[in-house]
């Protein structure tokens, strides 16, 4: 198979990836609403099928690499494509965290606090559709704004932060599990930084720049 058609399953194939995942925070967040313990299971499962994906990328650009030797931006793409496959994995691994916080506790907390985490969950999917279609349309230009949309996860992480310390200063008799609660909500946070990470990747793949959003 000839380089140009075995980089174009490459990224066809990470776009798969990635709408996968997106479907596990679909599945995740519908799991967090009704307390579904089936479903929550389902997002566990489903990453085992990302870290396949993922080592299938991996080992498609290995042979890339060492059979077909590209250079200059084919180069660039296999590289970048290794990294966003990476990034795509550790995401998943934060929905599969919600599903395991929803299988351990055995009772729902306040329906505002679930609707203040079902609102970080929500500002991570909008993060993956707009990454999304800016690895689809090859957009370097989208790449520079998506991380704007971090400021958002950041925002309703902290504003569920500030209720749940205020529930314990309170001693609320109905505040379940706060430090699962809390340690799965610090991962849906890192999600947006591995949503930066995929924007530099794919600046670096378009244009050859590298580009650090912190």
């Amino acid at each position: 198979m000839r380089l140009e058609d075995e980089l174009i399953q490459f990224e066809s194939q990470i776009l798969f990836m990635l709408k996968k995942v997106r479907q596990m925070f679909q599945l995740a967040q519908e799991a967090l609403r009704t307390h579904d313990k089936e479903k929550a299971l389902s997002v566990i499962e489903m990453d085992d099928y990302i870290n396949h994906l993922d080592e299938d990328i991996n080992h498609q650009a290995t042979e890339m690499l060492s059979l077909l030797q590209p250079v200059a931006k084919d180069l660039r793409s296999i590289i970048a494509g290794i990294k966003i496959s990476t990034d795509i994995e550790r995401i998943g691994d934060y929905a599969k965290n919600v599903g395991r916080y929803v299988i351990k506790n055995q009772s729902q907390n306040s329906q505002e606090l679930i609707d203040l985490t079902l609102n970080v969950v929500d500002h991570v999917m909008h993060q993956l559709d707009d990454m999304y279609d800016a690895l689809e349309n090859n957009d370097a230009d989208a790449a520079y704004r998506i991380p704007d949309g971090d400021d958002k996860i950041d925002d309703a992480f902290l504003k569920t932060l500030v209720f749940i310390e205020e529930k314990i200063h309170n001693n609320a008799q109905e505040f379940n599990y706060p430090v699962r609660l809390v340690t799965m909500l610090r991962s849906l946070e890192r999600a947006g930084d591995h949503v930066k990470n995929i924007c530099e990747s794919l600046i670096y793949k378009v244009k050859g720049q590298h580009i650090d959003f912190g």
